[in-house]
């Protein structure tokens, strides 16, 4: 029952040591529950300035409620298993499963199905899978500040980047002057 009740909160449980209490957001962007952060509209203003649509959203909340521009959207149960086309922009769920997420994303860069990945990611540069597959294989702008995901009235409780797989040298410059506060790292 207690798990139900923190699950509709967006809360999710955890363990901490008796002789004290951990923070607050110590699991925050990696939790199973309150996996979806809804893309802020002024980034995607920003990214539809270098790249005006996206070819696929292959994570999309919901194909009829979808705010990111792109000719096809599939939901997040399918994104995983197709094949990505063209120009691709991923705001994948920041729970268990968001490795997988990276890995593809490479992925399909790597074996030519997608021309160009641009991922919204929590900047977990500790994590195993950000040394796996965006350390040294993908372009990053660390995004200045908490993001103020839409729907959200608080800012995150963690930093964001965007990875960026594929991107021409056009297209990178065109990201610098959208994303001024934005730190380039690659």
């Amino acid at each position: 029952m207690l798990q139900a009740v923190l699950t509709v909160l967006g809360a999710g449980a955890y363990l901490s040591p008796s002789d004290g209490t951990a923070a607050f957001f110590t699991h925050a962007g990696n939790a199973p529950v309150g996996q979806r952060w809804e893309t802020p509209t002024e980034l995607l203003d920003a990214l539809y300035r270098v790249f005006t649509r996206f070819d696929l959203d292959p994570c999309a909340l919901q194909k009829s409620r979808t705010r990111v521009k792109a000719r096809v959207h599939f939901t997040e149960d399918g994104g995983l298993a197709l094949p990505w086309h063209g120009t691709v922009f991923v705001n994948p769920p920041y729970g268990r499963g968001l490795a997988a997420w990276v890995a593809k994303a490479r992925r399909e860069v790597e074996e030519r199905r997608a021309r160009t990945v641009v991922a919204l990611l929590p900047a977990r540069p500790d994590a195993a899978y950000w040394h796996d597959h965006v350390a040294a294989r993908a372009v990053v702008y660390f995004l200045r500040g908490r993001l103020r995901f839409s729907g959200s009235e608080p800012s995150a409780p963690f930093p964001s980047a965007l990875a960026v797989w594929g991107a021409t040298s056009d297209e990178l410059i065109g990201l610098d002057k959208a994303l001024p506060e934005a730190w380039r790292a690659g």
